[in-house]
C-alpha cells in the first residue's frame, strides 16, 4: 500500500506547486467563539470551561511539523513522546492516563479502540489544520466515553467551510531538509468549482535517524545493523464540500502510514530492538443545517480502520493487529426563548479488533446527551446537561455536568463539575506479550472494571488590557479504578493489568497570553504552568506501577512568535519535573525571511531543535532527538 500512497502524494505535490492560486480559504471561528465545550459555537467566557485555542495563524512561525509536536505548545497537555517529529506520542490532562484523552476531528472521535498509544496518529496533514480547540476537564456528558482529562478538537479548513463560501482556488507547498537525511514535504490545494469546493493535503517525511547507545555508551546492533531513530511518515487527505439546498455536505477521507524504529517504546529491556510499521484509513461524512437556520442540526458518519505490525526484536514472532471503529451521531440544537438554548443528540458505534495476540472481538455501545444552556443576564450563565451511555465495558452509566460562568469586561469567574467514564480497551483486556525475557510480560486482564472520575473546577480570567489575558484555574479530579499496568511485589514474573482503588489529583493551571502589537510586527506569547499531586490512595509501598507515575509534577509550556512583513521567529520552550525520572528542559526556534511578496509568496526557513543537545527519554528510555538543525522553503501562490 505505501507505494500507491507515496505516488498520490507526489502527484499532489506537483498539482499545488503548478496551478495554484490566490487563496482565500479562511473559513474560521473568531478565538472568543468556541464549539467544543457545549458542542455548538458559544463564547468562549459563557462556558464556565477553561477552552484553549490556537489557530493555524498562531502556529505558522513556530517549529512544529506534526500534530504531537503541536499539542507540545498547548497548555494544559502533556505529551509524552517516544521520538522525535512527533512519530508517536501518548497524551495526557489533568492527571488522566494515557486511554483519558478524547480526540475529536471535525467532531468525529479519532480514539482507537485498541490503545491510546495511537491518539495522535492524526490521518491529516498539519497545512488542513485550521484550529484547534483543548477543553480541559472531564466532558463524558457531551461526548461520551473517554473524555475523562479533557477533549482536543481538531478543526480542519474544509471542515469550518459553511454554505455558500466563496473559496478561490489555492495552494501551498513547503520543504525542509536538515540532519540525518531528514526531509519533510507537505502540500495543499483547494480549488473552487462553483459551489462545491475539493481540496486536499499530503505530507511525506523521513529521516535516517540517530544512533542508539545503551547506558554504556555502546551503539546498539540488530544482527550486525545499526539500530537508529529512523522513520518515514506519508500522509494525504482530500475533502469535499457541497451545497445540498439550505444544508451542506462534507466528506473527508484521508490516510497515515508510518514505520519506524521502536527501540524501548514500551520496555527498557536490553533485548529490545523493536520496529513497528502503522496505517490508519478515515472517512467521515456530515450533513449539516444552513448557520443562519435558527433551528441547528447536524448527522454525521465516521469510520476508521488501523494496522500495528510490532516486532519484539528479531528472534520474536510479529504481533499483528486490526482495529476498526463505525461511528454515527447527530445533534440537534434550538434556542427555547432567548435565554434558553437546548442541545441534543444520539450517537452509536461498533468497535472492533483482528489481532494474533488479542484474538478477535467485537462490541456495540451508544448513548444519548443533552446541554442546557440558561443566560438569565447579560453577565450569568448556566450549563447543564447529562450523558446517558451503554457500553459492555460498563453497562449503563450517566454522566451530568455542569457550569457556571460570571462575566465581567474585565474579568470573569467559572466553576464546573463533571463526572467520566471509560471502559477498558482491547489491550488493556487481552494483551499477553511473549517477550524473550520472560519478566518482562505485559498480561491483560478481562474482568478489568472501568475507571470512573469526577471532575471538579474552579477558575478566574483577568483582562488587564486588550492585549493580555491572565487565567488562574485549581482543580481536583478523582479516578476510581484507575487502569495501569502492575506488579504487586518484587516476585511477580509479568505486568499485569488491574485497577487501582482511588487515584486524587489536586492540580493548578496558570495561563497567560500577550498579543501586543509592536509598530509592524505581531507578537504572541503564550505560557503555562501546571502542577500536579496525585494522590494514589492505597497502593502499598514496594508496588511497581508502569504508567501512573510517568506525567509531570511541574510542566511548564511556553511559545512566542515574532512576525512582519519580511520575517518571522518562533520559539517553542517545555520544561518538566517529572513525578520519577530526571527533570528536563528542551527548546526549538525557526526564524523565517520572505523572499517574495504578493501573489507569489516565498519564504526560506532555518530552524534548531533541541537548541540546547539535552539528551532526554520521555517514556522509559526511548532517546528523543539531540540538537538537529534544519532549512527549508514555503512557496504559497
Amino acid at each position: 500500500m505505501r507505494t500507491p500512497l507515496a505516488g498520490l502524494l507526489f502527484f499532489l505535490v506537483g498539482v499545488g506547486t503548478v496551478q495554484a492560486q490566490d487563496v482565500a480559504f479562511e473559513a474560521v471561528l473568531p478565538d472568543t467563539i468556541v464549539v467544543t465545550a457545549s458542542r455548538t459555537a458559544a463564547d468562549v467566557r459563557q462556558t464556565g470551561r477553561r477552552v484553549t485555542v490556537w489557530t493555524a495563524q498562531d502556529l505558522a512561525t513556530l517549529p512544529v511539523a506534526s500534530f504531537d509536536e503541536l499539542l507540545r505548545t498547548v497548555g494544559g497537555i502533556e505529551a509524552q513522546s517516544r521520538g522525535g517529529f512527533g512519530i508517536q506520542t501518548d497524551l495526557t490532562m489533568r492527571g488522566s492516563g494515557f486511554n483519558g484523552v478524547l480526540v475529536l476531528v471535525d467532531g468525529m472521535r479519532l480514539n482507537d479502540p485498541m490503545t491510546g498509544h495511537f491518539l495522535a496518529d492524526l490521518p491529516i496533514p498539519l497545512s488542513e489544520i485550521a484550529r484547534i480547540e483543548v477543553l480541559r476537564g472531564a466532558a463524558s456528558a457531551l461526548y461520551g466515553p473517554d473524555a475523562l482529562g479533557g477533549v482536543i478538537q481538531v478543526f480542519t479548513y474544509a471542515g469550518l467551510l459553511e454554505n455558500g463560501a466563496d473559496v478561490a482556488s489555492g495552494g501551498s507547498l513547503a520543504v525542509q531538509g536538515g540532519a540525518n537525511a531528514l526531509y519533510d514535504v507537505d502540500a495543499n490545494l483547494r480549488v473552487g468549482t462553483g459551489e462545491a469546493v475539493v481540496s486536499g493535503a499530503a505530507t511525506w517525511q523521513g529521516t535516517d535517524g540517530e544512533a542508539i547507545r545503551n547506558a554504556g555508551g555502546v551503539v546498539v546492533q540488530r544482527r550486525r545493523e545499526t539500530i537508529t531513530t529512523d522513520f518515514t511518515r506519508q500522509a494525504l487527505t482530500v475533502a469535499w464540500n457541497q451545497p445540498l439546498g439550505s444544508a451542506m455536505l462534507f466528506a473527508r477521507a484521508g490516510a497515515d502510514e508510518r514505520d519506524f524504529g521502536a527501540y524501548h517504546f514500551y520496555t527498557a529491556f536490553a533485548s529490545d530492538t523493536a520496529r513497528e510499521a502503522t496505517a490508519t484509513r478515515w472517512a467521515q461524512v456530515r450533513l449539516r443545517s444552513a448557520s443562519t437556520d435558527t433551528t441547528r442540526w447536524q448527522v454525521q458518519l465516521g469510520a476508521k480502520e488501523h494496522d500495528d505490525r510490532y516486532v519484539y526484536n528479531p528472534q520474536t514472532p510479529a504481533n499483528e493487529h486490526t482495529s476498526r471503529l463505525f461511528q454515527l451521531q447527530s445533534q440537534l440544537t434550538h434556542p427555547l426563548t432567548p435565554q434558553w438554548t437546548l442541545t441534543g443528540g444520539v450517537s452509536a458505534s461498533v468497535r472492533s479488533i483482528d489481532s494474533n495476540n488479542l484474538g478477535e472481538h467485537t462490541d456495540e455501545a451508544g448513548g444519548v446527551f443533552g446541554h442546557l444552556r440558561w443566560q438569565p443576564t447579560a453577565t450569568l450563565t448556566l450549563n447543564g446537561g447529562s450523558g446517558l451511555d451503554y457500553d459492555p465495558g460498563y453497562g449503563w452509566e450517566v454522566t451530568p455536568q455542569a457550569s457556571l460562568a460570571l462575566v465581567q469586561p474585565a474579568w470573569g469567574l467559572r466553576a464546573s463539575a463533571g463526572r467520566a467514564v471509560r471502559a477498558p480497551n482491547y489491550i488493556e483486556r487481552y494483551f499477553n506479550t511473549m517477550l524473550a525475557q520472560p519478566r518482562g510480560r505485559n498480561v491483560g486482564n478481562p474482568d478489568l472494571k472501568a475507571e470512573q472520575s469526577w471532575s471538579f473546577e474552579a477558575g478566574i480570567d483577568v483582562f488587564p488590557a486588550p492585549d493580555v489575558a491572565l487565567h488562574a484555574t485549581a482543580f481536583y479530579h478523582t479516578t476510581q479504578n484507575l487502569i495501569d499496568y502492575v506488579k504487586l511485589t518484587p516476585a511477580d514474573t509479568v505486568w499485569l493489568a488491574r485497577n487501582l482503588l482511588d487515584v486524587s489529583v489536586p492540580g493548578v493551571e496558570l495561563d497567560v497570553v500577550l498579543t501586543p502589537r509592536l509598530g509592524a510586527s505581531r507578537l504572541r506569547l503564550a505560557a503555562t504552568y501546571t502542577w500536579l499531586d496525585p494522590n494514589l490512595g492505597d497502593v502499598e509501598p514496594g508496588v511497581e506501577l508502569k504508567y501512573a507515575l510517568t506525567q509531570a509534577r511541574h510542566l511548564l509550556q511556553g511559545a512566542v512568535s515574532l512576525s512582519q512583513e519580511r520575517w518571522s521567529l518562533g520559539v517553542q520552550a517545555l520544561w518538566k519535573d517529572r513525578l520519577e525520572g530526571e527533570s528536563y528542559g528542551v527548546v526549538h526556534a525557526r526564524a523565517g525571511y520572505r523572499l517574495l511578496s504578493g501573489r507569489q509568496r516565498l519564504t526560506l526557513t532555518a530552524e534548531v531543535r533541541n537548541l540546547f543537545d539535552k539528551a532526554y527519554a520521555e517514556i522509559f528510555d526511548a532517546p528523543m532527538p539531540g540538537r538537529w538543525w534544519l532549512v527549508g522553503l514555503r512557496l504559497a501562490r
